[in-house]
């Protein structure tokens, strides 16, 4: 930008006529032309002059202020004074004009020179040539401008000595010199003005350029609550909280970075984890959906005679090595079928394997109901040493009641406490007859057990004939022994 500066010059006045104003104001024109001074302002010098000549005498000395085009300090990186002094030579009184202004060329010349470091030349279309190639470039507007526009010059003293053959002219000044902003400073600063004269614009924090590549400084806004983020263009307030923005640095920066890399995790970690509740939940509806499937094939009991002839049943061995399987399946099954009194046998016959006194509670109502095999289960429980009941009389009671409706499996435990002799006034007859009875039924333990009982019968006859044999004999001898005896 362009502006006007008043400059002070000593000007001695031998003979100041209106032809001298006209001069001199051609010569001011020459020296700060480019751009062009406004005609007024010649006007206002020729006026100035013009009044000087009516009222001082001839031989004054006179202050001269004569106006000249500058630069706008905005338009600098730094301004730098230096001293200049120049000597200039003319061969007669009308080239003195030209002479002053090369000195004043001269000290431009000289100005820049010192400050920039490079040798400047100007033609007298005041246009500006830089004879350095590696300066070129970051002098480049300089070759369009003219040298004046970016220096102002304070001329301290003038002295002009004539004669007959010429003259000289020596010219001290104090010279301000401009070193110019580079176009991308310049960019920069008016991207600046025009950003502050927008609202802030939200930005993506993962495609922005958090700072100048050339200066470094921040370009990022952002405003924070808790671990969010929101991150701006422009300074300014949030526009839904009215919070004021502030300007990011490398801290700021690290930590969103930081939040965005836990947010990751914590995302991955949390996809992860619900993809294994989601299998965990597609296999818990798949054992429900075969619940009762699943409750047959983990706790059936081998000899409950009201299970489906396809359901082979599970030993009990077994199932105390899968209790908690099973009782997984059996709940399902019971909550899916609560009317089908199997499944709850069949989860009484789990908890038992588990905690026996969960079972008991079961195995109460499936008796009420009369469902056979639980009477079987009942009375063992109550001989269980974990319930701490230690009743052989209701085991007893139970087995036989079992046994009574036609379960196998009461049959074979009343039958087995029958053979111990732990059931008062019942001979083994009645049990093998018990294990007969559930032998036919398909009691694997039964056959078995008859087996025992009538090989331990064969044994204890073989025994007795023995002993009947050995008495007869002993008794044989001991009657010769008397009959000998007698005979004497």
């Amino acid at each position: 930008m362009w502006r006007l500066n008043l400059h002070v010059h000593s000007v001695a006045l031998t003979r100041f006529s209106a032809e001298r104003c006209f001069k001199f104001d051609r010569l001011e024109r020459d020296v700060s032309e480019a751009p062009p001074m406004p005609f007024l302002f010649g006007l206002a010098v020729r006026k100035f002059c013009y009044a000087a000549t009516m009222l001082l005498p001839v031989g004054t000395t006179m202050l001269v202020i004569t106006p000249a085009l500058g630069y706008d300090d905005s338009d600098c990186v730094r301004q730098v004074v230096v001293p200049v002094a120049v000597y200039e030579e003319f061969s007669s009184w009308a080239e003195m004009d030209a002479a002053r202004k090369r000195a004043l060329d001269r000290t431009n010349q000289s100005a820049i020179g010192q400050v920039v470091g490079v040798e400047v030349k100007s033609s007298r279309e005041n246009r500006a040539e830089i004879v350095n190639s590696d300066a070129e470039q970051r002098f480049k507007q300089l070759e369009q401008t003219s040298l004046a526009g970016f220096v102002r010059v304070k001329i301290l003293e003038e002295n002009r000595k004539t004669t007959d053959s010429g003259g000289s002219l020596s010219m001290k000044s104090e010279v301000t010199v401009c070193v110019p902003k580079s176009q991308a400073v310049k960019k920069e600063e008016q991207e600046r003005i025009d950003r502050l004269q927008r609202p802030p614009k939200l930005v993506d924090p993962t495609t922005i350029a958090w700072f100048d590549p050339v200066t470094g400084e921040p370009r990022v806004w952002y405003w924070r609550e808790a671990q969010v983020y929101e991150f701006f263009d422009n300074s300014g307030f949030h526009p839904r909280t009215g919070d004021k923005l502030l300007i990011v640095d490398r801290k700021i920066v690290n930590e969103w970075r930081q939040t965005v890399d836990r947010t990751k995790r914590e995302a991955a970690d949390r996809v992860q984890r619900e993809a294994a509740q989601r299998e965990a939940e597609a296999q818990r509806q798949a054992k429900t959906a075969r619940a009762g499937e699943l409750c047959d094939q983990t706790a059936a009991g081998p000899y409950d005679p009201d299970r489906p002839k396809t359901v082979p049943g599970v030993p009990w061995d077994v199932l105390r090595g899968a209790g908690g399987e099973a009782a997984e399946a059996c709940e399902s099954a019971v909550r899916l079928y609560p009317e089908e009194r199997r499944y709850r046998f069949q989860l009484a016959r789990a908890y038992q394997a588990l905690d026996p006194k969960k079972a008991l509670p079961l195995l109460q109502v499936l008796m009420r109901q009369n469902y056979r095999a639980a009477y079987d289960n009942y009375g063992w429980a109550l001989l269980d040493t974990r319930v701490g009941r230690n009743d052989l009389a209701g085991a007893v009671a139970s087995f036989r009641q079992g046994a009574n409706l036609g379960d196998p499996g009461a049959m074979v435990s009343l039958a087995t406490m029958i053979s111990k002799g732990r059931v008062e006034g019942v001979g083994p007859d009645e049990a093998i007859r018990l294990f007969k009875r559930a032998a036919s039924m398909g009691h694997r333990d039964a056959a078995e057990a008859i087996d025992r009982m009538m090989e331990g019968q064969h044994q204890a006859e073989q025994k007795r004939l023995q002993n009947e044999q050995a008495a007869r004999a002993f008794m044989g001898i001991v009657g010769g022994a008397l009959g000998g005896i007698g005979r004497r």
